[in-house]
This record gives C-alpha cells, structure tokens and sequence, in this order.
C-alpha cells in the first residue's frame, strides 16, 4: 500500500487487476467479445443443434449429422477437381458482375446526364426485369454454343438493372450546387465525371455491389444446373442425382464462403475509397 492510498483509505490494486477488482485478463476479453455478433452466433449454434437433432430422427438421405458432413468436406476439398469447380464459378460470378457494372453504370450516368437516353434505355430496362432469370438462361442456351457466354450473358442481365438505376439515381442526387462550382471551372466531359460523378456515385455503387453479389451467385449457380458440365451448379445436380445431402450441403457452404468474402473484400475497398467519410458511415458491421 501506497502512502497517499493509506491516507485516503483506498485498496492497493493487486497485480493482475483492474481498477474495479475484476482480473485484468476478463477486462480483455470482455473487450474483445464487444466486437463480436453474439446474436448472431447463438442463432448459428442454434441451427447446428436442431440438425444434429434432426439428423438423430431422419435418414441420413435428408439430414445427414454433422460429423458426416465434415468428413465429406474434407474428402471433397482435398480433391484437385474440387477446387477446380470452386475456382471457375468464383471466377465466372467475379468477372461478369464486373463486365455487368460497367456496362450498367455507363448506362445509367448517360440516363442521369440526357433525358433523350433515359427515355430509351428505362423500357427496355423495365422489360428485362419482367423476364424470369431462368427464361434468360433458356434464351442463352438457344442462342449461344459456348459455356462461359452463356453464363456472362445471364448474369450481366440478372445485375443490370439494380446497377442502372442505382448509378443513374446516384447521379441525379448531387446537388446543384456541386454541378454549378465545377462547371465554373470550364472542365471537359472526363475531368467530370472524374471529379464530380465518380466520387458522388462511389457509395452508392458499392452499396449494390453488395446486393448484385447474391444475386449473381444464385443466377450463376442455376444457369450450371440447368446447362453447365462445370463448376459448383453442376456438382450440385450430380450430388442431386446420387441423393447425397452431405455434399450439396458442402458444395452450398463454398457459395456462401463466395458470398462472405465478397462483402468483407467490398468493405476493405470501402475503408480505403472513401476513407474520407466519417467512420460510422463507412462501417457496416
């Protein structure tokens, strides 16, 4: 005990202890668990036990246990062939929602900037979206022989209108006042969209972008259902075929991996892009 702790009466904290008399390595924990969606983790292990149950009570054809489910993961992941199906649908929902944005975006800042084109794109925009996904995938298998543009073709039709709209709205919510001062200053149409277009729609692009990431995954994986002899959809109707719900729940698990790595790789390009903004607005956790 400190001499002016023994004048005011105050306890020595011990080593290894927090102000409060808690030990120091719980205050640590505690501080680490703040970060963590308890919620969400109990719903998680909520629905791993009433599968274990279920799994007790039914055949195995339609729940299989747990335990099975992880020895299949492992069989499949350590096959080269395995990867090779994970790696070309990755690859074929990344690079065509790329094509799809870029194409969407350039679509609708035009829509934003001429009434003349919004006047011509918006219906054909509308009669996309009253086309079911599964009729543009038969419009592809009649009209294109190669795989891989049948798959593009989907899924760039499947994103363009939320990545339309969103970039055309984008455009249309700068103020005026933004347009007014940049004008003043006599730019050309690339020093535009540059200054003033690109940095306004940013935010709002990469909030589709998020949505557009379960959207193009679920229209990739049902084009390869329905025509693809490639990739995970078609690992999918194979593990159908065979009734193994052990490998449609492991081939089901690389999608949502897909989709999980695809948010935290867009929140990583939003803490760098607009690094600008104030933290609560650039955080989605």
């Amino acid at each position: 005990m400190t001499e002016d702790a023994a004048l005011v009466g105050e306890k020595p904290r011990r080593r290894g202890y927090a102000e409060d008399g808690r030990p120091a390595l719980l205050g640590r924990l505690g501080r680490r668990l703040r970060g963590v969606n308890v919620e969400g983790t109990i719903a998680l292990v909520g629905l791993l036990v009433l599968w274990q149950i279920a799994s007790a009570n039914y055949p195995p054809m339609f729940f299989p246990p747990l335990q099975k489910i992880w020895a299949t993961a492992v069989q499949t992941f350590e096959t080269p062939s395995t990867l090779l199906s994970i790696g070309t649908t990755y690859l074929r929902i990344t690079l065509s929602l790329i094509g799809s944005f870029f194409i969407a975006s350039a679509l609708g800042v035009g829509a934003a900037l001429n009434r003349r084109i919004e006047r011509f794109l918006v219906p054909l925009v509308e009669l996309k979206q009253g086309i079911p996904a599964v009729c543009w995938i038969i419009f592809a298998i009649l009209w294109f022989r190669d795989m891989e543009t049948r798959i593009a073709f989907v899924v760039v039709t499947a994103a363009l209108p939320s990545f339309f709209y969103q970039a055309r709205d984008a455009v249309r919510s700068i103020p005026r006042d933004l347009w007014d001062m940049v004008r003043a200053l006599r730019p050309n149409l690339l020093q535009v969209l540059r200054i003033l277009v690109v940095p306004s729609t940013l935010p709002s692009l990469l909030t589709v972008w998020r949505v557009n990431i379960g959207n193009g995954t679920r229209v990739t994986i049902m084009a390869e259902l329905l025509g693809g002899i490639t990739g995970i959809g078609h690992q999918l109707r194979l593990s159908q075929e065979l009734f193994r719900m052990d490998q449609v729940i492991v081939w089901t698990a690389a999608l949502v991996a897909f989709v999980i790595l695809g948010n935290l790789v867009l929140s990583a390009i939003e803490r760098r892009v607009l690094r600008w903004r104030p933290r609560n607005e650039t955080s989605h956790g």
